[in-house]
């Protein structure tokens, strides 16, 4: 959907969040995401490493990684953000909860994002 998240649920799809769907994203793209969580100092020495916080307005506001893209996880997957994040850099995801962080990382794995690691 071209508005993401929002336009799902505008859309009356139902949004829930369920540990499962982790689970399932990890099963089906069989990856060991542990592997893919790494800190701040590590992830600034990926080649061409775009940080994206995708922690809601008031979190960002209050301190966020120096340079990081913001997109609200409820624009996640919206047209104008798809067109802005690079397959050709390293994404590092950041979000508060690590579920969330790992459906993100998965989810864009998925997407043939090949370099997706996850903010510890």
């Amino acid at each position: 959907m071209r508005d993401g998240i929002k336009g799902w649920k505008k859309a009356g799809y139902q949004v829930v969040g369920d540990a499962k769907l982790l689970d399932d994203l990890i099963a089906l793209n069989k990856n060991d995401f542990k592997a893919l969580c790494l800190c701040e100092k590590d992830a600034r020495k990926l080649k061409n490493c775009t940080f994206v916080d995708f922690r809601d307005n008031a979190d960002y506001d209050k301190g966020h990684i120096k340079g990081a893209n913001h997109v609200d996880y409820a624009d996640m997957f919206s047209k104008p953000m798809m067109e802005e994040l690079n397959k050709s850099n390293s994404l590092v995801i950041i979000h508060d909860d690590q579920a969330v962080a790992g459906v993100i990382a998965a989810t864009l794995k998925l997407m043939d994002y090949p370099d997706v690691y996850i903010l510890r």
